[in-house]
């Protein structure tokens, strides 16, 4: 059978060890310390052999229900179960409590794949598939994406003389903070309360693993602001905000589980004061927690709403962005139109020059037509000398040539005229 972690105190020095056992050794209720801890998975014994699970089960009196699918897969809780003799004293006393925390990583990397949850409608409560525990639905494979989920449990079983704690799924560097915690302190545990070593040392460093998951969100929601872009990516946007909810619902059920130990712990109390005499006052360790919790997920709350606002901030830039590539479209049509218009404009600039030239000549070129005469000409060879010759008559060309001319380029003119100041009047009555 495979071993696993143990640390555990010894009464006499009042030291920390350390060592590696198996579930049968500690079974076993051989010469057991009065304060250990068990490190393991929740997985594996969970799945494991029937026979098993029922001798742990009745060594720490842990309920069935805590191997099920519904609580392996839980977001978190919290319970107990006292056991009082006649007189109302403590004879056992176990609690147990769940916490999971997202921590995300520097860069994020969209996940394109998911593990479909199976419907348990027809599977016994007392059992979990093997499915559901080799491919869990949190399971390292996201750590390549940018964020990673640590799924805590602890189990306490208590009894006057002795206190035995199962630490499931702790990650190792969590472990030895732990470790670390106990070793350092200096006072020893009061055994008459099975709640002290989870205030003085699991929960504070719990706690640290949700703040630093609170702060990585707003890392990254302070670098968007710090370096917004033209063309956000919307993208990692909704990555963000999606492990923002994430951060935000452990937080709550965190801040909901440490209150439910809370009073748990009031409750342990008042059964020990009915049995002890006098009535004593008692500070309640997990006050400070849960006030902790609660300013946590108050900051949760905040980077969800600062991330709201960057989102409303890159939509907005996007709808302006797009409202002004309309107008720069509409820009850019409205100089290409000029430009053909300039371009029309030296077109019929050039026309009306060919057809001033064409004008000018054209009349006596009529006219020379309709006379067929020929004001000029050449005869080589004449008795009066070779020369050019002009017609005696000449006069009448000129006659009519010019007038007809002066006349055509009046008439264009007016018409020319005529048609601009038409234009006009249209464009004004418009």
């Amino acid at each position: 059978m495979k071993k696993i972690e143990i640390l555990e105190t010894v009464r006499d020095a009042d030291t920390w060890q350390t060592r590696t056992a198996t579930w049968d050794d500690i079974c076993q209720g051989v010469n057991r310390p009065v304060l250990r801890l068990i490190f393991t998975s929740l997985a594996p014994l969970a799945t494991a052999p029937d026979a098993l699970r029922i001798r742990i089960a009745k060594e720490f009196r842990v309920p069935p229900f805590l191997f099920s699918r519904v609580c392996l897969e839980s977001n978190g809780f919290a319970g107990c179960e006292p056991s009082l003799d006649d007189e109302g004293n403590h004879i056992h006393h176990t609690h147990w409590a769940r916490f999971i925390v997202k921590q995300i990583q520097d860069r994020l990397n969209p996940k394109r794949s998911f593990i479909r949850h199976q419907p348990t409608q027809d599977l016994n409560p007392q059992q979990v598939p093997s499915r559901s525990l080799s491919i869990p639905i949190h399971g390292p494979r996201s750590i390549r994406n940018g964020w990673e989920w640590y799924e805590m449990s602890f189990f306490v079983h208590w009894t006057p003389t002795h206190t035995t704690i199962l630490c499931f799924d702790f990650p190792p560097h969590l472990k030895t903070s732990i470790q670390l915690t106990l070793t350092a302190r200096q006072e020893v545990l009061p055994q008459s309360d099975p709640y002290a070593i989870i205030a003085t040392a699991l929960l504070p460093d719990l706690v640290s693993l949700y703040d630093n998951s609170v702060w990585s969100i707003r890392n990254h929601i302070c670098e968007w602001e710090a370096t917004r872009k033209e063309e956000p990516d919307y993208g990692l946007l909704h990555e963000i905000a999606r492990h923002a909810i994430h951060v935000s619902e452990t937080l709550s059920v965190a801040s909901a589980s440490a209150r439910s130990l809370q009073q748990q712990l009031e409750d342990f109390r008042a059964t020990q004061r009915r049995g002890d005499g006098p009535q004593r006052s008692h500070h309640n360790p997990f006050s400070f927690q849960v006030r902790l919790l609660e300013g946590l997920f108050a900051r949760s709350e905040s980077n969800k709403a600062r991330l709201q606002n960057e989102t409303m901030l890159a939509s907005l830039k996007f709808l302006i962005w797009q409202h002004g590539a309309f107008h720069t479209a509409a820009q850019r049509d409205s100089k290409t139109q000029v430009q053909i218009g300039e371009e029309a404009k030296k077109e019929t600039a050039a026309m009306k020059a060919i057809a001033v030239i064409t004008m000018t000549f054209l009349p006596a070129t009529f006219i020379s037509s309709v006379f067929s005469t020929p004001f000029f000409f050449f005869e080589p060879g004449h008795e009066s000398g070779d020369g050019l010759t002009v017609s005696s008559q000449f006069w009448i060309y000129c006659a009519f040539a010019i007038p007809i001319s002066l006349l055509t380029w009046g008439l264009w003119t007016f018409w020319d005229v005529s048609s601009k100041k038409k234009q006009s009047r249209a464009l004004r009555g418009h």
